[in-house]
């Protein structure tokens, strides 16, 4: 009984940890950097879109394991020049 426990534990730690971590990957984005380097930090993102030379890239994070967020990069002329969780710069375009 307690082995099991102690192995139910472990896993939902493994779970709330790993989630933990994904939003924050938005914290290691600088102004300036390519789209090359925001998918080395970032991961593929979920889709992208564009128009002329801005280009957003869609990414949606889990907080924690309970809820996720969206989160965008926007770059322009080849660098990002925006990011941040939706809603927080009104439209990117």
């Amino acid at each position: 009984m307690l082995v099991k426990r102690v192995l139910i534990l472990f896993f939902l730690s493994i779970l709330v940890l790993g989630c933990a971590g994904s939003a924050k990957k938005i914290n290691n984005l600088n102004i300036g950097m390519t789209k090359a380097e925001v998918i080395e930090v970032m991961g593929e993102p979920n889709y992208t879109s564009g128009a002329n030379d801005v280009e957003i890239l869609s990414y949606k994070l889990t907080s924690n394991s309970l809820y996720s967020d969206k989160y965008f990069v926007r770059i322009k002329k080849g660098k990002v020049d925006r990011f941040g969780q939706q809603g927080s710069f009104g439209s990117f375009y």
